[in-house]
């Protein structure tokens, strides 16, 4: 082979025309450069321009995997949150949804890191319940607030004056009340009247539920479904109960009343328990008054019933342990077949006296009505864009005994500004009546 058409640092065959050796990146005419020994894989480097290229390609490839693995430690840090949110009642809290997500994260990064992937640290926290933005008492909750101690007995609460038991009020004897010691008159702004503070004392459903199981059979009634009982705080969390004691807890029946009809059962009665608290608040009435009118004789108090002169309390003795069979049930059946109506006044009417104005998204928000004593009351909320809250406060409620009714409930974190309209329609024996007044969220 002509000389002329090799290459002249490795000696392959050229062509005529050819300006660079395709085997060894040679330019034709350019000095020859010492050849050391080369192993068999050896491929001679590319080009600058296609170095460059390459490099940004794999810095995006690694860049990559980095997001990619970033991303499925917050999915599994997600997942193990609500893992460990939703878990099924216990005594104690479990940290299996944690030691998961920790492990987890670490085969994630493991893996990131046989990858290529640039390294990574992830912090985890430990985050307590958080308090609900309302003050509800029922034991909806299936774990107990951060703050709840099972062992907290409170003081036995203070001796009411006893009565005619009417339907709806608890046996003195079994369910006297007793109090939360870190609830005093000095303490309520930092306790009861901050929004969600109870749901931070709030016992757990397994720790209630098998009280209200033992409390049926103490109480002897005659029908034993749980479904058909809130277990309640006598004296309410909102108005400083104590939370653990069982003398402050009862088989509350959901469907009670007066012979003339009028409601006496555990809806009835939370709905006086946020109206006590909203006073105790605002200092309308102080803390001693609202425990004392939310206790043993609380359907007294809402419906204005004197108590029955010269009577004198039951001896406050230790709940039995065996079921009583002499419980009259009357006391816990449904109305009586032919209910006394109740008439109503000449002119009934009923007049918005205040709503809460203005309001902010995520605020608790309160509506206050003056009617006729007895009135069953419907509230309705209608905000500025056309939507009807659903918020758990607004509910039907019975006006006491000087004829006021209220509501309270939370503006929806996502509602928008503008001017809302609160309403309220009443009826009693009868007769309704209806007001309106508007309101700004902010």
């Amino acid at each position: 082979m002509d000389s002329s058409q090799a290459c002249a640092q490795c000696g392959a065959p050229l062509s005529a025309d050819a300006a660079w050796c395709g085997k060894c990146q040679h330019v034709r005419g350019t000095p020859v450069v010492a050849r050391s020994a080369v192993s068999p894989g050896y491929t001679p480097p590319r080009p600058e321009a296609g170095q460059k290229v390459s490099a940004w390609w794999h810095g995006l490839s690694r860049r990559g995997q980095v997001g990619i693995g970033a991303a499925v430690v917050v999915c599994i840090l997600v997942l193990a949150a609500i893992g460990g949110g939703s878990g099924t009642n216990s005594a104690a809290p479990s940290n299996s949804g944690a030691g998961a997500a920790v492990g987890a994260v670490a085969h994630a990064s493991a893996s990131a890191s046989a990858h290529g992937s640039a390294s990574f640290a992830v912090s985890t926290t430990s985050v307590s319940a958080l308090a609900s933005g309302a003050d509800v008492d029922d034991q909806g909750s299936s774990s107990a607030g951060p703050s709840f101690v099972a062992s907290a007995t409170g003081v036995v609460a203070p001796a009411q004056t006893a009565g005619q038991r009417l339907p709806g009020e608890p046996d003195p004897a079994l369910t006297p009340g007793a109090l939360n010691p870190a609830v005093t008159q000095a303490t309520i702004h930092s306790t009861i009247c901050v929004s969600g503070w109870t749901a931070t004392i709030r016992p757990s459903e397994s720790f209630t539920g098998a009280l209200k199981v033992k409390q049926i059979g103490q109480y002897g009634y005659t029908d034993t479904k749980t479904a058909d009982y809130e277990e309640d705080h006598l004296i309410s969390l909102e108005l400083g109960g104590a939370p653990a004691d069982a003398r402050n807890l009862w088989p509350e029946p959901y469907t009670a009343s007066l012979a003339d009809g009028r409601p006496t059962g555990a809806h009835t009665k939370d709905t006086f328990e946020t109206k006590l608290k909203a006073e105790v608040c605002a200092g309308t009435i102080t803390l001693a008054q609202g425990q004392a009118d939310i206790g043993d004789h609380w359907v007294h108090a809402y419906y204005g019933i004197a108590l029955a002169a010269g009577s004198s309390n039951p001896a406050k003795t230790a709940a039995p342990t065996t079921a009583r069979t002499a419980a009259p049930t009357a006391e816990i059946t449904a109305p009586a077949a032919t209910p006394v109506a109740t008439a109503p006044p000449a002119t009934f009417t009923v007049t918005i006296t205040s709503v809460s104005t203005p309001v902010a998204p995520g605020a608790d928000a309160t509506m206050v009505a003056a009617t006729s004593a007895g009135a069953t009351c419907t509230p309705t909320v209608t905000y500025h864009s056309g939507a009807v809250s659903k918020a758990q406060g607004l509910v039907q409620e019975v006006a006491d005994s000087s004829g006021n009714v209220s509501w309270q409930w939370t503006v929806g974190p996502s509602t928008g500004a503008g001017t809302s309209t609160a309403s309220v329609r009443c009826t009693l024996g009868g007769a309704s009546a209806s007001d309106s007044k508007t309101f700004e969220v902010t």
